[in-house]
């Protein structure tokens, strides 16, 4: 299934083209199957009771045989919409987990380190740590040691725009 929803939450994944409702997380980082745990599906829950778009790449129906080539449309399809998503996210989550290689999510680090959106997990034993900590000291950028305090980070994040939504939307009341 692709899309999910329930009051205002919603979870979309590739290939389908949400309309993003409330604040959004677009949830980036380790996801190589068979290797990477499915971090995406116990940050998802511990958001289900916010009015939020989550946005998830972990493509459900992934072949890892496509050649990853722009000359195919299910990976273009597949890149088309993660850069898209990650530039329409209000908050990105990048988690990278020991024992991974995660080379495209070392690229989303530094295409998104200036945005002001990030929010990272890089544990010890991941084996860029030292890089992925230099980016995030540079850029100012939140960096936890667990899983548990990234999904934490994350749904505080939300928490504020949303809030900060709120007031934005009284004031044009008035």
């Amino acid at each position: 299934m692709s899309t999910s929803s329930s009051n205002d939450f919603v979870i979309c994944k590739p290939p389908t083209l949400p309309t993003i409702i409330g604040a959004s997380v677009f949830l980036a980082g380790s996801i190589e199957m068979g290797t990477a745990i499915d971090w995406q599906s116990d940050v998802t829950a511990a958001l289900r009771h916010l009015p939020v778009t989550v946005l998830n790449p972990r493509r459900d129906d992934w072949d890892k045989s496509w050649t990853q080539d722009i000359s195919n449309p299910h990976f273009r399809e597949q890149v088309d919409w993660e850069m898209n998503h990650l530039q329409k996210a209000d908050i990105i989550a990048l988690f990278f987990q020991p024992g991974t290689m995660s080379p495209i999510s070392l690229l989303e680090l530094g295409l998104h380190a200036s945005d002001g959106k990030l929010v990272v997990c890089c544990p010890e034993g991941f084996w860029r740590r030292g890089n992925v900590q230099m980016v995030c000291h540079t850029y100012k950028i939140p960096l936890f040691e667990t899983p548990e305090e990234l999904k934490e980070a994350v749904k505080q994040r939300l928490e504020d725009v949303i809030k900060q939504r709120r007031v934005f939307e009284r004031k044009l009341d008035v």
